[in-house]
């Protein structure tokens, strides 16, 4: 199974960079099978890129309202219009990759919650600690899914 790690937003804006932050702490680990990509914002182009993939984890920063420090959520296909031309959500990019390319990979998305916004580059305390926590969480779901793939290999290598 081949995994895509998105870690998305604003590197420059303190919080609002905490998924770049999650991907790289992950490339620390050289995890196998995974690919991790950064970028300013969820894009149309991204829609080809997870459509190679079985499973594609999106990361990013929540707004200071967010009523959760970290949310974890199943991402669903599904495209909304939206007030800004240029903004897409993850549902809309799965949607976008079954409508174009006939492949949606499952997704999750991992919303952190930020408490600073303005221009910087590091992350308030409580963000960072709740980033390391996103990275040990991510790091035991691609554990898990590894170890699965594994068991259901043996299980048809004996059928």
């Amino acid at each position: 199974m081949k995994t895509l790690v998105l870690g998305y937003g604003n590197r420059s804006r303190t919080d609002d960079g905490v998924g770049w932050f999650v991907l790289e702490r992950l490339q620390e680990l050289g995890l196998p099978d995974v690919e991790l990509h950064t970028s300013h914002q969820l894009d149309v182009d991204h829609a080809e890129l997870i459509s190679s993939f079985d499973d594609v984890i999106f990361v990013d920063a929540a707004i200071p309202q967010s009523p959760h420090l970290i949310t974890q959520t199943v991402v669903q296909p599904c495209f909304r219009s939206h007030a800004v031309a240029h903004y897409l959500t993850p549902g809309d990019l799965l949607e976008l990759a079954q409508t174009l390319f006939d492949r949606a990979p499952s997704g999750i998305l991992f919303s952190i919650r930020g408490s600073d916004f303005n221009f910087g580059t590091m992350l308030s305390p409580a963000t960072e600690r709740a980033a390391f926590n996103v990275v040990r969480e991510i790091e035991g779901l691609l554990s898990i899914s590894r170890q699965f793939e594994v068991a259901t290999r043996g299980v048809a290598a004996r059928a």
